[in-house]
């Protein structure tokens, strides 16, 4: 039962007697309370080859901590919830190691005994629900709610590697790997008998030099002089025929319901900016289907990338197609074979970073408390501009 104690009219935070699977929570009254939370993925690769590296280089073995995540997340009134966490990514991973993810090293200090030093902000995001239905404003550092792949958590995806359209997809619209950009959203969700309807529309103010140009004072080529400013724009739309994604708003999404699902989603994305020191439009277009129906998962997403410099444009395509199937044990565990296909093709005279890729993944994934404790052993394969490479990868992952 959850308890609070009052001294004076003040409001002391109780700890609540919780099973261990579940992270600690403190409520201090008047709708407030405090969740902390961790979460981490560690990961054991043997690489096979890895041509872009050195294609004469011994197979090796890489034990690292693919991700790691650390916050706390809360309300401070009823209306009001928020989420802080923290990353520490790639702790040990061996730059010549095929999975995916950069060797976390301190910038411009390589390999002197000071890697594994980065810590670093991933979410900090306040989410008024002034209307819990159909009108939540979330404002802070987070990701702009377009790309399926890019916006579901890598925790909870049914390949080992995330696909292709998470990584240069974000890099084409915000510039960094993580996604993440300054902004605020507008959010809601409504369901219906068989139906449900998800939307988000968001304004966010992009800084990264590889979308708005080299800020005064930067060791690198300047690019433009910060004449030009432009915010950029996310939209997305989310159809559901059959049971819906979630039963309340929220900007987090998952791949599988574990066989309790019986419904289709169709998503509709798309961001526009215009004329930044770096081009005259960019922006993406996009669309995506979730489908779970029984035991069996699929999920596929198409996007274009397109950006305008001058009389010049282009339009990069990735694409990622998957397939999971879940296997129910007596003991309520599950095995979870899963296959995905992924590929990027970039505009021959692409302006933005793409490039051509490909990767395949075939695996088992062992959900022994759904994705909160879970094995997996993968084998992932394909070509980074060209170049082989492959690797078997066993992962442990914890979310407690």
């Amino acid at each position: 039962m959850n308890k609070t104690v009052l001294i004076s009219g003040f409001a002391l935070p109780v700890i609540l007697a919780i099973p261990a699977s579940a992270a600690p929570k403190f409520y201090f009254g008047d709708g407030k309370d405090l969740e902390i939370f961790q979460m981490v993925q560690i990961w054991n690769i043997y690489t096979l080859e890895n041509d872009a590296v050195n294609p004469d280089m011994d197979s090796r073995n890489d034990i690292y901590i693919r991700r790691g995540r650390f916050g706390v997340k809360g309300h401070i009134r009823k209306d009001i919830s928020f989420k802080v966490w923290f990353a520490y990514d790639n702790l040990g991973k061996n730059e010549y190691t095929a999975g995916t993810g950069t060797p976390n090293t301190t910038a411009g200090e390589g390999n002197d005994g000071t890697e594994n030093r980065e810590f670093y902000i991933w979410d900090a995001v306040w989410t008024w629900h002034l209307d819990k239905e159909l009108a939540n404003i979330s404002i802070g550092y987070f990701r702009p709610q377009v790309g399926k792949e890019s916006i579901t958590t890598a925790f909870k995806v049914i390949s080992f590697q995330k696909s292709l359209p998470n990584f240069d997809f974000r890099k084409h619209i915000v510039g960094r790997s993580s996604g993440r950009e300054t902004g605020i959203n507008l959010g809601g969700l409504k369901v219906g008998k068989g139906w449900s309807f998800n939307y988000n529309a968001g304004i966010f103010d992009t800084n990264h030099k590889n979308i708005t140009g080299n800020s005064t004072g930067s060791k690198q080529p300047t690019v433009g002089d910060g004449k030009n400013w432009s915010p950029m724009y996310a939209l997305r739309f989310a159809f559901t025929i059959g049971d819906p994604e979630m039963k309340k708003y929220k900007m987090g999404y998952t791949q599988t319901y574990y066989g309790k699902r019986n419904g289709t989603t169709i998503g509709l994305n798309y961001t526009y900016q215009g004329k930044t020191d770096i081009f005259d439009k960019n922006g993406i277009y996009a669309v995506d289907i979730l489908a779970n129906y029984g035991s069996v998962d699929f999920n596929a997403e198409y996007d274009w990338l397109y950006r305008e410099v001058g009389n010049q444009d282009s339009t990069d395509t990735i694409w990622s197609v998957k397939l999971g199937y879940n296997i129910k044990l007596d003991n309520g565990q599950i095995i979870q074979p899963s296959v995905m296909a992924s590929k990027e093709n970039a505009d021959k005279n692409t302006l933005s970073i793409a490039s051509d890729k490909e990767v395949y993944d075939l695996g088992i994934n062992y959900l022994i408390n759904k994705n909160k404790l879970k094995l997996n052993l993968h084998y992932v394969w394909g070509k980074n501009k060209n170049k082989d490479f492959s690797y078997i990868g066993l992962g442990f992952q914890f979310i407690y």
